[in-house]
Formats: structure tokens, C-alpha cells, sequence
């Protein structure tokens, strides 16, 4: 029923049936944030020394959806890849939120433009464990078959939150196909999200590994001459690796001029050095 669907988007996961899923080595995903509204968790990427990119649904709270207006219900940590690290480190400071002026979503049933912006009070000195990742470059291409990373702190097999960061490899679906697994979903519970040119699938056909409860806002990044950008934006989904069915994702790429208009008018300095975005450690898990 329409409940069910709400549930597996709105708290869009990156990891589905965590035992598939690895434990990211130390200094890994270093871009990877954790983020915390009124008890739900959810996941992000840093950009720059003071944002953070995640999905607009990330910022909703409460029966009526409503997105979050004030700061402080918020809280983001950076810099471990272990939860009890993270959340006995210092909080970060939060200035300003920026959901998609397009993002409305009352009824869990529109998830087109799920993608916000969160400002943070100081800019993060960059190190081995807190990194951005970079923005698509022009003429992005998600190649069907192409094979990303989706990291988070998902739920593990027996229903509950996994302490240590954890990463699949899936791969870019193609658009009519994801449409027809989502067709095929329709037919059965009447109601479903549209799939829009605002988003792409990952996953594989037999299911195991895709997006679940957990970690809505999470990135998925591909990787082109060496350098990791942030592909996509963990959104919606149906059930849990189930055979057929993918996880759907924010088109970051279609994004980008929004995403640096909105840095630009909060005066943000946007500038990028892809010498900052590269981190050895992650080349290990290229397999």
C-alpha cells in the first residue's frame, strides 16, 4: 500500500542486505556524512569546505512532511567511517538548509528534484578522512553498466543499523528498464513515484544489494580519469533487494548549475582542486 512505499523512500537506505555489503576501510569515503533529523538518519557528501549535498526527503521531519526550517534540529558529523566515533566527535555546526525550491513531496508519491543543499557555520579543514568529492563535470554520462559506489551506515540483516560505514558496488541501470520495473510495481500497488530525467537507477536484477532503510541522501559516485563525482543521491526505492526492482537516485549532473547558483548567492567561493579530491585509500576498493 502507499504506506509501504513511503516508508522505503523516505528513508531511502544505501545499503540492502548488509552482509553484501563491505566494511570501508579506514579514510575511505571520505566525503561521507552522517546526518541526524529529530532521531532519523540519513546520509550526505561534502562538496566544499562548508556544504554538504543530500536529498531533499533528508530534511523532512514529522506526520506532515514538512522540511526542516530550523537549523538546530539538525545535527551533521564527519570524519569516521564507525557511528560511535562519529557521534562522540564535535557536531558540525550548521548555518543555513537549501532544499530544491522544486521539491514537493506532501503524499511520498514526487520525488523529482530530491536534492538539497546544507551550509555549514565553518569551513572543514581538509585531511586523510574528511574530503569532498567532486561535482559532474560538464556532458557527465551514466553509462548503462557502469559500476558505482553507494556507502552508508544502512541496516544490516537483522534489522539493525550497521556501526561501521559499509559500501556495495552496483551498477547504472538503464532508464526503460528501471521504468518497467516500476511499471510492474504500479500494476501490483496502484500507486507509485513517476521515474523522471531527474533520476537514474542502480542495482542488480537478482536484488542483494541496492538502497534500504536507513540512509536517504547518500551518495553514489562513479569514477572517470581517477577522479570520484558525485553521480548520484540515494531518493526512493521498493523493499529491500528485492529481484526486479532498483534503487532510484537523484541525476546529480542535472544539478550542477543550481547546486553552484545556490553556493554563489550565499557567498560561497567555489573552487575546485581535483589534487584535494583524490585519496589513495580508495582505490582498494575498486574491487
Amino acid at each position: 500500500n502507499q504506506n509501504n512505499i513511503a516508508v522505503v523512500a523516505v528513508f531511502a537506505c544505501v545499503l540492502l542486505h548488509c552482509h553484501r555489503g563491505k566494511v570501508a576501510p579506514k579514510e575511505s569515503f571520505p566525503w561521507q556524512v552522517h546526518l541526524s533529523v529529530q532521531g532519523g538518519q540519513s546520509g550526505g557528501m561534502l562538496i566544499d569546505h562548508k556544504w554538504i549535498l543530500t536529498a531533499a526527503h533528508s530534511l523532512v521531519y514529522g506526520e506532515n512532511n514538512q522540511i526542516v526550517q530550523k537549523s538546530d534540529i539538525l545535527v551533521a558529523y564527519v570524519g569516521h567511517n564507525n557511528v560511535e566515533n562519529l557521534t562522540q566527535s564535535t557536531p558540525l555546526e550548521v548555518a543555513s538548509l537549501h532544499p530544491h525550491p522544486g521539491y514537493n513531496n506532501p503524499k511520498y508519491l514526487s520525488y523529482d528534484n530530491d536534492i538539497a543543499l546544507i551550509k555549514l557555520q565553518k569551513p572543514l579543514p581538509f585531511n586523510s578522512s574528511i574530503m569532498r568529492v567532486c561535482l559532474p563535470a560538464k556532458g557527465a554520462e551514466y553509462i548503462t553498466g557502469r559500476v558505482g559506489w553507494v556507502s552508508g551506515f544502512g541496516l544490516t540483516d537483522d534489522d539493525e543499523m550497521s556501526n561501521d560505514l559499509r559500501y556495495v558496488r552496483v551498477p547504472v541501470v538503464g532508464q526503460l528498464t528501471c521504468r518497467h520495473s516500476i511499471d510492474e510495481v504500479r500494476r501490483k500497488k496502484k500507486e507509485a513515484p513517476d521515474l523522471t530525467d531527474n533520476m537514474f537507477c542502480a542495482g542488480l536484477p537478482e536484488g542483494g544489494k541496492d538502497t534500504c532503510v536507513g540512509d536517504g541522501g547518500a551518495p553514489y559516485v562513479l569514477k572517470h580519469g581517477g577522479v570520484y563525482w558525485a553521480a548520484g543521491i540515494a531518493s526512493w526505492g521498493f523493499g529491500c533487494g528485492e529481484p526486479g526492482q532498483y534503487g532510484v537516485y537523484t541525476r546529480v549532473a542535472n544539478y550542477v548549475k543550481w547546486i553552484k547558483q545556490t553556493m554563489t548567492d550565499n557567498s560561497a567561493k567555489y573552487k575546485y582542486s581535483l589534487k584535494e579530491t583524490l585519496n589513495p585509500n580508495f582505490v582498494e576498493l575498486s574491487h
